[in-house]
């Protein structure tokens, strides 16, 4: 592919993600995203096969925010895994939220997935990624088990589910703001599953309260 075929992939993707986003997923054509890049419909169908290839590759490079990664060993060696995951989750969420493309990516997918608008293998790998989040999220929980830190009567992967639930919620809750509205009160929601999760103490019965206040 010379620079010029290059470039005409890169802004046909990205003509594609906004008239999805735009139109819903189902609704738009290959002629819509032609329009919409100002390119022949030639040009589209010379660069993808089908509607199917295109939607596979819009999502392509899509980081799933709370995939925290396998490697653990961080969270072993830290005095306090839960503020570290706290931290991490905080950061890819944010990360998300920068990045504009992302971003889109994300809310289309919330607003699709489910509606049958994705090809069959997307919505497969979608499954997997969220399935793989949760199994890393439990894996750092169960640090924090074995150390006595979670509240008694609650598993990991109840704790990994939750966050997991909570924190798309957050996302589709929000689908319509721009990512510099958000702010903190943005992640509340999951920093209270958090602070939820953990062994009550004095400290943290304080912070309940205080966080039930703010809400209220």
């Amino acid at each position: 592919m010379n620079l010029r075929s290059e470039r005409t992939h890169v802004t046909l993707l990205d003509a594609a993600l906004t008239a999805f986003a735009q139109r819903g997923i189902r609704a738009t054509t290959l002629e819509d995203v032609a329009m919409a890049a100002k390119v022949t419909r030639g040009a589209v169908y010379w660069h993808f096969a089908n509607k199917a290839a295109m939607v596979r590759e819009v999502f392509n490079d899509l980081a799933w925010p709370f995939n925290i990664g396998t490697d653990i060993q961080v969270y072993r060696d830290s005095g306090n895994p839960m503020q570290l995951l706290r931290d991490v989750l905080w950061l890819r969420m944010k990360n998300c939220l920068d990045d504009a493309t992302q971003f889109r990516m994300i809310q289309l997918l919330l607003k699709s997935n489910g509606a049958g608008d994705l090809p069959q293998d997307l919505s497969s790998k979608l499954e997997e990624m969220s399935a793989l989040s949760i199994q890393s999220l439990t894996a750092v929980l169960n640090i924090c088990y074995l150390r006595r830190v979670l509240r008694r009567g609650l598993t990991p992967l109840d704790v990994a589910m939750s966050i997991h639930a909570t924190g798309l919620g957050v996302l589709a809750e929000n689908a319509s703001l721009l990512s510099h509205s958000l702010a903190r009160p943005f992640f509340l929601p999951l920093e209270l599953v958090l602070l939820g999760a953990c062994k009550e103490s004095r400290k943290e019965s304080s912070l309940l309260i205080l966080a039930g206040r703010s809400v209220a």
